[in-house]
């Protein structure tokens, strides 16, 4: 073995890693030199990964790492970061979801209907910072017309810069907090609701209206997230007139003075934003 190539391995196997890798593979003093820009360039990419949790990719602008292959030749392949990818898994909380991992199947279609919407979405992801109050989504239109999946898609974006996120389907989280009422469990859930850094509520409006939920639960969590300048988006069948209608009616009463209080701080949230589209869940089981 040549001095020069004592060198070469000394700088190499200083990463334990790529020490194994050629162990494992038993490579000859050739394969090694032939392919020297490949060691170098994965020794430099492991001391920029190893040290990382994954929150804040140094990388690759899309959480790309690399790894020394040998199927047949050696290569150097691409794929995604492990750690970013926990890492945006644990900062999106999904409540009351029964199937979030159907999501990640999906494909977001880009279309006339749909450029407003999401051009509004990436004017949202430009213009947050957390401390900034920035004006949520309220996203409305027909069942099944994708409101719930770009709401999803605008989650997993802020996940990737670190943002915490709580999606919430609404009418169950309201079915929860009636069966919490005088426990425990209630109080940490609404302040779950109050501090996440940005909340995202799923059909509102399906939910079975009470005052008590109207008043005394959503009504307080909108408006110490307006105060506290920490954004909300929502997603529902209805525009605003409707909404102040469903809020208006209770089984006891109707009220318009605290619907519209409700949609007061719902308008100061959010910027009302119509999803005018096909079904997209009607098109998927006709095909199946």
């Amino acid at each position: 073995m040549s001095n020069e190539f004592k060198k070469i391995t000394k700088a190499i196997f200083e990463d334990k890693l790529l020490k194994e890798f050629v162990e494992k593979n038993k490579l000859s003093e050739e394969d090694i030199l032939n392919n020297l820009s490949r060691f170098y360039i994965q020794k430099e990419n492991n001391a920029i990964c190893l040290p990382c949790d994954g929150s804040n990719c140094q990388m690759d602008p899309k959480a790309m790492q690399t790894r020394l292959v040998m199927e047949g030749n050696l290569d150097l392949v691409y794929f995604p970061c492990p750690k970013y990818e926990q890492a945006i898994s644990d900062n999106l909380e999904m409540l009351f979801f029964s199937q979030p991992a159907l999501f990640e199947n999906q494909k977001l279609f880009i279309n006339n209907e749909r450029v407003f919407a999401l051009k509004h979405m990436d004017m949202f992801l430009k213009k947050y910072q957390k401390g900034v109050f920035t004006k949520g989504l309220y996203l409305h239109g027909a069942f099944g017309t994708g409101k719930t999946f770009i709401l999803w898609q605008l989650a997993k974006q802020l996940t990737k810069k670190g943002v915490k996120v709580m999606m919430v389907y609404y009418p169950d989280l309201v079915r929860t907090i009636k069966s919490y009422i005088a426990t425990s469990e209630f109080e940490p859930l609404i302040n779950r609701l109050k501090y996440i850094d940005v909340l995202i509520l799923d059909d509102v409006g399906a939910e079975n209206n009470t005052a008590f939920i109207r008043d005394e639960v959503l009504g307080p969590i909108l408006q110490f997230r307006r105060d506290a300048l920490l954004p909300v988006c929502m997603s529902s069948n209805y525009n605003f007139t409707l909404l102040r209608d469903h809020f208006s009616e209770t089984k006891d009463e109707i009220n318009h003075i605290k619907s519209g209080r409700i949609l007061e701080r719902i308008q100061s949230l959010m910027d009302s934003i119509e999803l005018v589209d096909k079904n997209y869940r009607a098109v998927d089981s006709n095909s199946k």
